[in-house]
């Protein structure tokens, strides 16, 4: 049984190839899936009045009213898959990190590389038109494989 981390981009969370290689990944293994939701974050903190921000690391989340927001759409992402893949063998998680009583939005694509180390297989998947760059940013993560659908 090895340890696997998956880590999908929000805008794949539905696809059936997606949910086909979840399912089959954890018949067997330990899987630890990070749910992502870029592209339905930044639309939630539009419609909610926000600017959107970047740094290096990702998207800059400040206000309590934009970690609420965030935090509301990645709970919702982590339902969607756990009602599509119901596994014991699955763990799913956001990625939000908690330092005391800080949380922390980091980028999931982030959250896999501080993750590296613990595990045997690593899998992001995207949407085809982003693979050139997710492999880019991947390049020094030799366990890493993006794979685009």
């Amino acid at each position: 049984m090895k340890d696997i981390l998956i880590k999908a981009s929000g805008d794949v969370l539905n696809n059936e190839k997606f949910i086909k290689f979840v399912n089959e990944k954890a018949k067997q293994n330990k899987v630890v899936a990070i749910c992502g939701g870029g592209t339905q974050i930044s639309e939630a903190l539009i419609k909610a009045g926000y600017k959107i921000k970047y740094d290096a690391l990702g998207r800059i989340v400040r206000t309590q009213g934009e970690k609420r927001i965030v935090k509301k759409v990645l709970e919702k992402q982590k339902r969607t898959l756990n009602k599509i893949i119901n596994s014991k063998n699955l763990n799913i998680v956001i990625p939000i990190l908690k330092a005391g009583t800080v949380e922390a939005h980091i980028n999931g694509d982030n959250l896999v590389k501080a993750y590296y180390l613990g595990f045997d297989m690593i899998y992001v998947f995207t949407l085809r038109n982003r693979v050139t760059r997710k492999k880019e940013s991947f390049k020094n993560y030799p366990k890493v494989k993006v794979l685009g659908i």
